[in-house]
């Protein structure tokens, strides 16, 4: 996967990247073998947030599906936990939306043929 890791407010150390990287990788292996290396993108955005917190910002791309997700927590890993299980919660319903349209259209199909045959 492809990550922009940047911030408005705080310099990024390379172990932030890595605590970053680390924690999306849960993302990451939700579309590994659905989506190709190169059409997996996350823009991350790690700042400070008033009150000693930190906020993370995520908008993530696979294969033309993106998702976006922003949380606010007192430690950095906290926030970036938060907001990746925000973003897995995102990407299950969306697999339970289309197992529902396809249930919807087969249920559909059913009943037509049911009525074809009586």
């Amino acid at each position: 996967m492809q990550y922009q890791i940047t911030s408005d407010n705080i310099d990024i150390s390379p172990s932030m990247t890595a605590l970053a990287k680390e924690k999306f990788e849960r993302v990451e292996r939700r579309v590994i073998g659905y989506v190709p290396e190169d059409a997996r993108f996350a823009r991350i955005v790690l700042n400070s947030a008033p009150n000693e917190m930190f906020t993370v910002k995520a908008n993530v791309n696979f294969g033309g599906k993106e998702f976006f997700s922003d949380k606010t927590d007192y430690t950095l890993e906290s926030a970036i936990v938060r907001t990746v299980e925000e973003l897995l919660q995102m990407m299950e319903k969306e697999k339970e939306i289309k197992l529902d349209k396809n249930k919807t259209i087969t249920d559909e199909l059913l009943q037509e043929a049911d009525s074809a045959v009586e």
